[in-house]
């Protein structure tokens, strides 16, 4: 401010070294928040690729203090970034190489001081995992679903998803299919299938007009839809067909259907499923 700088410039400049520690303030303003993340992201970036990155004994340049205040400085302002985006734009500005190892070197040293965050705050170990496993890249995304998955999944709506998922997701664990087949209706011999076909295109829809991130509460609404034409299918229907290509169609909707829980939460990290 003596030398005439706005305000503004001021004020960011203040905000671009907060959080100084776990239980300092953060910045507010939309420039305290850009420059001190970037900040943050260009320290992280040029020390791991310098071979600096932390051991589990030693943190000589406090990379888990400087990550950390960058973590907290976008959740508690509800600011969403790809984590991945952020670091490839880092990389490119570090005066040495930063490889494809480093760079992701990078990602999961962050995302584990996430997840430590996430556990600290008294957050359940697999409800976090479940979560990160799908949306660590976004640590705001990800630290409100964690939120709605720890209200969730203990209640009998959210054991009935996880029941409905749970046999299609084992069926297909393991199988030999190849990720290419495509579901063809006309191979469909039984209403079951159809039915079945038919609440799995209900439930992608539903999930989709929820938005590119939908939530928890969305998701158990939505598969609530696969219950009984599951249980109707596996009553009457043999997925391991004689018929080849009726065998390989009936793999690929359980494929399908084990993948719509993709891109918010990983069911197998939950107990009991």
């Amino acid at each position: 401010l003596k030398d005439g700088a706005p305000v503004e410039v001021a004020e960011a400049i203040f905000e671009s070294v907060l959080p100084r520690n776990a239980s300092d303030i953060v910045p507010k303003t939309p420039a305290g928040i850009l420059v001190a993340v970037a900040d943050r992201l260009d320290s992280l970036v040029g020390l791991v690729a310098a071979g600096c990155a932390p051991t589990a004994t030693a943190d000589p340049y406090g990379l888990r203090r400087i990550a950390n205040g960058m973590l907290q400085t976008l959740i508690q302002n509800g600011v969403s970034v790809s984590l991945a985006r952020a670091i490839e734009a880092a990389a490119t500005r570090q005066p040495v190489e930063v490889t494809e190892e480093q760079r992701t070197q990078a990602h999961d040293f962050v995302v584990r001081r996430l997840e430590q965050l996430l556990a600290d705050d008294g957050s359940p170990r697999e409800v976090v995992r479940s979560v990160l496993a799908e949306r660590s890249d976004d640590p705001h995304l990800a630290v409100a679903t964690v939120a709605d998955l720890a209200c969730a999944y203990k209640t009998p709506e959210f054991a009935a998803v996880m029941a409905s998922y749970s046999r299609p997701t084992k069926l297909v664990s393991g199988k030999d299919y190849d990720s290419g087949w495509t579901v063809d209706e006309g191979l469909f011999r039984q209403d079951e299938e159809r039915d079945l076909w038919a609440a799995y295109k209900a439930v992608e829809a539903e999930m989709g007009a929820a938005g590119p991130s939908p939530g928890v509460g969305a998701f158990v609404e939505a598969s609530g839809a696969l219950e009984a034409p599951l249980e109707s299918f596996f009553n009457s229907v043999f997925v391991m067909d004689e018929d080849e290509s009726v065998r390989s169609n009936r793999l690929a909707m359980m494929r399908d259907i084990a993948a719509l829980p993709k891109g918010l939460l990983d069911l197998g990290s939950l107990p009991n499923f």
